[in-house]
């Protein structure tokens, strides 16, 4: 069953149409690319993307910069990731089609009413977690914002922190500083402790909430990047 399909803003006439084959390419060069990676890993089995007991679903928060690094990591698991109206989003969605990844569209910039309402529909029909880039898509890069502990209350899913980093990598210039693992890369994944939000959160507790992920995220962070050192 496929996510309902979601109206396209037009391209402006300096974009150029995505070509059909493009995503294609961009996903067969993903698998390959990816499948050099040497992962190393620390994440809680009871709340493992890889898990075989799916009574608790979670939602994943990663950064923004981490995505082509979770995308391949926890390919073909049906997943369902938020990803921006922008045209680089649609770019991001087809590849992440062919990768086995969902996709849901909208941002908290474009579109955050259609894309709750898609990851909302995706949990009533499917059985798959949910991901979200909670800096995404234009930042702060590395500072949570308050839409996917919204989800995550109303759904009343745990909400489980995912940092992803590897070495050797490139850091592109991108107010991100998205990550572009080298070839036989490791790539170190961790999980930071899950958090319960509570259905009728108010504004001040989402806040508080929003720098908790962060704080659990940096000491995620830290333990990943000694498991590639």
């Amino acid at each position: 069953m496929s996510l309902p399909a979601t109206e396209l803003p037009a391209a402006s006439p300096a974009e150029k149409p995505i070509q059909r084959w493009w995503p294609w390419v961009g996903a067969a060069a993903v698998r390959v690319w990816g499948a050099t990676w040497r992962l190393r890993t620390s994440v809680a089995p009871a709340i493992d993307p890889l898990r075989s007991d799916r009574t608790t679903r979670c939602i994943y928060l990663i950064w923004h910069r981490t995505i082509l690094l979770a995308c391949h990591s926890y390919r073909d698991l049906g997943i369902c990731v938020g990803v921006s109206q922008h045209r680089d989003g649609e770019f991001a969605a087809r590849i992440a089609a062919h990768l086995g990844v969902r996709t849901a569209r909208g941002s908290s910039t474009r579109g955050a009413v259609a894309l709750v309402r898609e990851m909302l529909a995706f949990a009533r029909r499917e059985s798959g977690d949910l991901c979200m880039t909670p800096d995404g898509p234009k930042g702060p890069a590395r500072q949570t914002k308050p839409g996917a502990l919204f989800l995550a209350g109303h759904l009343g899913w745990p909400v489980v922190p995912i940092a992803l980093t590897a070495r050797p990598r490139k850091e592109l210039k991108s107010w991100d500083r998205f990550i572009l693992p080298a070839p036989f890369a490791k790539i170190g994944i961790v999980s930071g402790e899950p958090l319960v939000v509570p259905r009728r959160a108010d504004d001040e507790t989402l806040a508080k909430l929003c720098t908790e992920v962060d704080r659990r995220m940096a000491a995620a962070e830290l333990v990943a990047e000694e498991l590639v050192a």
